[in-house]
């Protein structure tokens, strides 16, 4: 990933940079596994991400699916009445999704929150659970929600046939892990596209619970300009650093990104290869290369790998400048996503739990990479993974080395490691010289749907605990609050459905309103260095009040630079 040198009229743009890793390539090389032992472990209150919704409870569920099922009324169909155009690009999304309730309550449920808000409404999951209570929660999502089952126990036996032979046929359906994985995601994918086409969708991305869209003015806005050229466009993706131990909420814990280097003015990646963290090679750890949304109403388009689409050359792509013989081409997005993983020891050892069978998981006890290297497409993954096989402390010593940014972090530099200090004046200037981008949009709109919820709930008779900053400001959050988490998480799949998920559709007569989740201003471009801040004051105080009035308000989206 290493870029061209800086010119010699650049090196003022990343002076201050500059002089700050020369200070610190000339300090002392360091042990790489002893410095982490000393490295700070700051909370998330201490940085001031304490998270409003601690995901602590399931009991709030029923009101969480009440709540996405008005939104998806207000923004998608404009059936409510309210003022408004309803939704005009027809946007759908595709992941392949394996969890429990509680992976619904953290993950799913906020994911979905989010993108119907950007007007995303229809969203092809591709459930792997086997929790039948989880099952019959999706179910209560239709019509925003369509399921495509292919494994047991809910598909229908010539569902799972029908990808039982398909993995048979197709080389990576005959390898273990990540790689049966990404044939899952191709075959299930083309199975979503079939149904948008049905459904009279207009584009269809591609993305993971981990991933969130950031236009850069409006979702619709950025599609409609799309050239007509173009079967699909390639979005850029900008990896997520923690700065929090203990993250428990990742969408409003994790806040700061790497900016993808094609998105930067003069496209050096040379700065921000000598930025990076742990003892990985790269500046990004996972993936490099994008996600795709692609066109779906003009024809045949088929998944060609996880992050791009393919089509025939057809006369409708035809061009007398970009494309004069009518090639199926790509163009790049003007607008970007995020990537949030890896968010967590916990998050690591969560992974490390499904990722391969159990024969892998002996084969790294024992130390045999190679074999372990079988069930992996990317050695980061293979490295947690191994990690993870050692039990709990040596998978928050390896997560804390590779993927905490905080005082005492370590970049390796051949067989010894070089120590981050001053952290906090650093991020500063890396978030001033783009090299990091701060990007707190998905973490105010949610906060601001929040409120909602909330109101929802109490409609519906259930307690919801405190906001959780509100517990920051207290006393602040500990370990314990992750750990606590985390435990719950053990339970989950025994957990019987909270009472009133069956009834999800009742409750509080409020409506949630179009603009319950803030206003979502500009976003990330290609360009951009910041990311907008949506108010969660306005919505505090619009449209919260008794049963009947509508709990989100008309939250105008603003602009934050973040320096």
């Amino acid at each position: 990933m290493l870029g061209r040198k800086l010119l010699e009229t650049e090196y003022g743009v990343y002076k201050e940079l500059l002089h700050y890793l020369e200070e610190m390539e000339e300090s002392p090389a360091v042990d790489c596994n002893e410095a982490v032992k000393k490295q700070s472990l700051p909370t998330s209150a201490s940085l001031g991400l304490a998270p409003w919704d601690l995901m602590h409870e399931l009991d709030t569920i029923p009101a969480r699916i009440k709540f996405l099922n008005d939104l998806y009324r207000d923004v998608c169909t404009n059936a409510s009445g309210a003022p408004g155009p309803g939704m005009q690009v027809k946007v759908a999304a595709f992941t392949v999704w394996n969890g429990n309730l509680w992976g619904l309550r953290r993950s799913l449920l906020p994911w979905m929150q989010y993108h119907t808000q950007l007007g995303v409404c229809k969203f092809y999951v591709a459930f792997q659970g086997r929790d039948e209570n989880t099952f019959k929660a999706l179910q209560q999502l239709a019509p925003l929600l369509d399921m495509v089952l292919i494994s047991k126990p809910f598909a229908s036996p010539a569902e799972n046939k029908a990808w039982l032979e398909h993995a048979a046929r197709d080389e990576w359906g005959r390898r273990p892990g990540n790689w049966r994985l990404m044939s899952k995601q191709g075959y299930c994918g083309n199975i979503a596209f079939e149904r948008a086409r049905r459904d009279g969708m207009n584009w269809m991305a591609h993305i993971d619970a981990d991933e969130l869209l950031i236009p850069s003015t409006s979702l619709a806005a950025e599609l409609a300009a799309a050239p007509a050229w173009a079967g699909y466009l390639k979005m850029h993706n900008h990896e997520a650093v923690i700065e929090s131990f203990e993250v428990v909420n990742k969408y409003e814990e994790v806040t700061l990104f790497k900016t993808h280097d094609q998105t930067l003015p003069n496209r050096t990646s040379d700065v921000q290869w000598r930025f990076r963290v742990g003892t990985y090679g790269t500046f990004y750890q996972v993936y490099y290369n994008g996600k795709s949304i692609g066109r779906v109403d003009k024809g045949h388009i088929h998944m060609w790998g996880p992050h791009d689409f393919l089509g025939p050359k057809d006369d409708r792509w035809k061009d007398p400048v970009h494309n004069p013989e009518g090639e199926w081409k790509m163009a790049v997005a003007n607008f970007s996503l995020v990537h949030i993983s890896y968010t967590s020891w916990h998050d690591l050892m969560g992974k490390a739990r499904i990722s391969c069978p159990n024969e892998y998981r002996e084969a790294a006890k024992a130390g045999n990479i190679t074999k372990v290297k079988e069930c992996f497409c990317l050695d980061f993954d293979l490295h947690a993974y191994m990690a993870a096989t050692k039990g709990e402390e040596a998978a928050r010593e390896h997560w804390t080395r590779e993927s905490l940014f905080s005082e005492g972090a370590v970049r390796k530099d051949g067989n010894k490691c070089h120590v981050y200090k001053g952290v906090d004046r650093l991020k500063h200037l890396l978030v001033r010289d783009r090299i990091y981008s701060r990007v707190t949009m998905p973490q105010q709109l949610l906060r601001a749907q929040e409120l909602a919820i909330r109101h929802i709930a109490v409609g519906m008779g259930i307690k919801v605990p405190p906001i959780g900053g509100q517990l920051a400001a207290a006393g602040g959050l500990t370990t314990a609050a992750a750990g606590a988490a985390a435990a719950a998480a053990h339970a989950a799949a025994a957990k019987p459905l909270p009472v009133g998920v069956a009834a999800a559709g009742g409750g509080a007569a409020a409506g949630t309103g179009a603009a319950a989740g803030a206003g979502a201003g500009a976003g990330m471009g290609t360009g951009a260095t910041t990311v907008t801040t949506a108010t969660t004051a306005a919505a505090a105080a619009a449209g919260l009040g008794g049963g009947g009035a509508g709990t989100g308000g008309a939250a105008a989206g603003a602009i934050t630079p973040q320096t």
